[in-house]
């Protein structure tokens, strides 16, 4: 028998009613949903695999141990396609079309910050993991960070030398167009003098003429240590640049040193040079041995330093909504200051009541068959 026009469509939609309203107390009721901003295509998409990965383990884990109080954990990822602009947008759905009680930012500064800045206007959690050029989390109270920026990691490294290693003359060599590592230049100089070092040289280049000649000058400064804050396609032509020029000083350089680009055609200038790392997969921890087994088995990978710190993050974030008796965007955010996360795999790591972060770092070496690490540097 055929219903009347009218009556079909009205049981249609009250059907479709009652299906979106059931399913989204569903979802609400029984699932908790964390947001992530990945960039799965574009320049950035094989770091963003990496980062996505150590988010996914972090939620599967804490699945297998009952989720948040008996809820499931949904982990809804968005491709922004390496392109900043989408930041935004691809945030403001995760919060009001996903219903993410918080989100994780990708690997670019510029694209956290626009997404800190719309996870803010809405009063969700938002977390910069991986970006280490600026503090995103001065975006607003409800924006944290859980990695070190560049010019802290300078800082650390000024330390290093002078605490650790005992070296007490200081000359920096970095890239004149850059204003990043002009930047990171400016703070391993204020660190190094903080504890005591001396500054004989700082000396900037344009092109690789540029870096022989400066060489001889590194040389009858008599520094002890040469902080190179550069790139990976960088660290291999300094690195030769120092040796031919029978620069016996110790050599610092940037994160990302570890790339497989830095050793390409520097394998043996870059022997002993030291570097800051957001994670050592060599470190003896158990923490991190775990991780590495864990991730193997779920990945069939080896983990990356984003992998890391996105699996740290999420664990942060699960412990801080563990804590509270009723789970909304306040009251997690109120949860997460003045936390910390000791067993976290790329270094312990505390949030203070001002959302300020402090972590230890690892300083990693070249060695003549791969990297060691040196140290793990408590804040």
């Amino acid at each position: 028998m055929r219903w009347p026009i009218v009556n079909r469509r009205r049981f249609l939609a009250a059907m479709s009613l009652a299906a979106a309203s059931g399913g989204c107390r569903w979802r609400r009721g029984n699932e908790v949903t964390l947001g992530a901003l990945v960039p799965r295509t574009g320049d950035r998409a094989a770091w963003g695999a990496d980062l996505l990965r150590g988010y996914e383990l972090a939620v599967e884990q804490q699945n297998l141990r009952g989720g948040l109080n008996g809820r499931r954990l949904r982990l809804v990822a968005l491709d922004d396609e390496s392109r900043e602009e989408h930041a935004s947008t691809l945030t403001t759905r995760l919060i009001e079309r996903e219903g993410a009680l918080a989100v994780f930012g990708e690997l670019s500064s510029v694209a956290n910050e626009r997404g800190a800045a719309a996870a803010q206007r809405r009063g969700a959690v938002f977390v910069a993991t991986a970006s280490t050029a600026r503090d995103v989390s001065r975006a607003g109270d409800f924006v944290f960070r859980t990695a070190l920026t560049d010019a802290e990691q300078a800082q650390a490294m000024a330390r290093y030398a002078r605490q650790s290693m005992q070296r007490r003359k200081g000359a920096i060599v970095y890239r004149r167009s850059s204003l990043l590592h002009v930047g990171m230049a400016d703070a391993f100089a204020s660190g190094f003098r903080a504890h005591g070092g001396e500054m004989v040289l700082r000396e900037s280049y344009q092109d690789d003429a540029d870096l022989v000649r400066l060489v001889a000058r590194v040389r009858s400064s008599g520094a002890d240590i040469v902080y190179a804050p550069a790139s990976s396609e960088d660290a291999g032509r300094i690195a030769v640049a120092l040796k031919q020029g029978r620069v016996g000083a110790q050599i610092m350089g940037a994160d990302g040193w570890a790339s497989p680009e830095a050793r390409q055609f520097a394998r043996d200038a870059m022997v002993g040079a030291l570097f800051p790392e957001l994670f050592s997969a060599v470190s003896p921890r158990p923490e991190v041995e775990a991780f590495i087994a864990a991730f193997g088995a779920r990945h069939r990978a080896h983990p990356g330093s984003f992998a890391a710190v996105g699996y740290d993050a999420v664990r942060w974030v699960i412990a801080g909504a563990l804590r509270v008796p009723q789970l909304d965007a306040r009251s997690l955010r109120d949860a997460l200051l003045g936390s910390r996360l000791d067993d976290a795999v790329a270094g312990p790591f505390s949030v203070d009541a001002r959302r300020a972060l402090t972590r230890a770092i690892c300083v990693q070496r070249y060695e003549a068959q791969g990297v060691a690490l040196a140290a793990m540097m408590t804040p």
